[in-house]
């Protein structure tokens, strides 16, 4: 199968998933959650007239927000803030604005809650992540073969968490992230090879959008200022050339600040400051960062609940010993990784509360990608190690959607999974 073919079919197999977890009943609606607190920002928007989040407060939640949101009160000025920023609202918006429209033809409430709003913020998700797709596939196709994309595709979808948040958790802000994140890559490729003023326009306005969509996205930019370092090209000379564009890159940090600006502005009103803690008391406990569990612990650990990845962290020591152009990633992708671990395991819910797998990642993915492609590439010139690699991979990814279904339907916890849960949970439906 074509890598245009599994992405077509990725696509319908995405909606068909949405249709079954809404129709039967799995979850009861997409804006929920963190899926909230990224949404409200459009009712308030459009159809209150308000930046403040008062007039949607008491129209949905009889004027104060329920802890679940993550929205709080400012001290000082008792002003609303809100701990996720606009970014997912922007991207929601187009959808947001069709679900409007039908809802008005069909005379619902046009209070933004209604059912055409909840399912154009769940449709909203499932399509940046087909788009996020696309783009990969794109990106993919320039270091491999059609063949070895279309396998990548297929296995990052389903033998990772990715499936679960186009379906079951698409409100959330990590399909937007992914999407982003292979814009952000492509572009990367696309401008150090032509750095035109439109290609930094186009990165600006998606640098922009990554850090207004999650704040910590910034580290990201990593990728993009580091890109050949280690593979044939030093840091001295990554720099002299960076520093000859530099009238590109001043266009590229111009367009990012004016996307950013609206978000500092709303802080600005609610808080009187341009920079703040949106989450309040809540932070990092940056001594004892709890690496060990983010990465292999049976609560939510990256590589426990995803070990795929495993193998893409292996493919990624092949890439870096090749010669192949996708190389380049490799370098600034470990130190995003790294940095991105570190802060996750910091955090003080390092878990992120409820999630299939550890949601931190999702907006990763791409990187762990050409990690799997690498391997992917390797195993197709020998027919052993393809049969071989192809049985271990076919029963991973059967192991990740069977728990991502048992997590679906309640079977395996929500968070805080233990060891002795999960020996006596594994493979069990009831």
């Amino acid at each position: 199968m074509s890598s245009r073919a599994v992405l077509f079919v990725s696509s319908a197999l995405c909606l068909v998933g949405y249709v079954w977890v809404y129709a039967t009943g799995v979850a009861d609606f997409p804006i929920r959650s963190d899926g909230f607190s990224y949404y409200v920002y459009l009712p308030s928007w459009f159809l209150f007239g308000d930046t403040t989040l008062a007039a949607v407060a008491r129209d949905c939640c009889g004027g104060e927000f329920p802890e679940f949101t993550a929205i709080i009160r400012w001290p000082e000025t008792r002003r609303w803030v809100n701990a996720h920023p606009i970014g997912v609202a922007i991207m929601q918006s187009p959808f947001f604005v069709a679900a409007h429209l039908l809802t008005r033809w069909t005379n619902l409430s046009p209070d933004g809650f209604s059912l055409y709003y909840q399912h154009a913020a769940g449709l909203a998700g499932l399509g940046w992540i087909v788009a996020g797709l696309a783009i990969l596939r794109r990106l993919l196709l320039r270091f491999f073969s059609d063949g070895v994309t279309a396998v990548t595709l297929l296995v990052l979808l389903f033998g990772t968490n990715l499936y679960h948040y186009a379906t079951y958790d698409s409100s959330y802000s990590h399909p937007y992230s992914f999407f982003l994140f292979a814009a952000f890559m492509s572009l990367t490729v696309r401008w150090n090879e032509q750095p035109t003023t439109r290609r930094s326009v186009v990165l600006g306005v998606v640098t922009g959008l990554m850090v207004l969509v999650r704040h910590p996205n910034v580290l990201f930019t990593i990728v993009f200022a580091l890109y050949g370092v280690g593979a044939g090209v030093s840091l001295s000379s990554r720099f002299a050339y960076l520093w000859r564009e530099r009238a590109q890159i001043a266009r590229i940090v111009a367009t990012a600040a004016v996307v950013i600006a609206p978000q500092l502005l709303i802080y600005y009103q609610a808080t009187g400051h341009v920079l703040v803690s949106s989450y309040g008391e809540l932070g990092f406990t940056w001594t004892s960062p709890q690496i060990t569990g983010v990465l292999f612990g049976v609560k939510k650990g990256l590589f426990f609940w995803s070990p795929l990845l495993l193998l893409a962290a292996a493919g990624m020591v092949l890439l870096a010993r090749s010669t192949r152009p996708a190389s380049g990633f490799v370098l600034p992708g470990a130190l995003f990784l790294i940095v991105q671990t570190y802060l996750i395991a910091s955090w003080w819910d390092w878990q992120f509360g409820g999630s299939y797998g550890h949601r931190g990642f999702v907006d990763a993915l791409p990187l762990f990608a050409l990690g799997l492609a690498a391997v992917f590439s390797a195993a197709s010139h020998g027919s052993g190690a393809r049969t071989a690699l192809g049985g271990a991979v076919g029963a991973l990814v059967t192991l990740s959607v069977f728990q991502m279904l048992q997590y679906w339907y309640g079977i395996i916890p929500f968070s805080d999974t233990t060891w002795p849960q999960y020996r006596e949970l594994f493979l069990r439906w009831q």
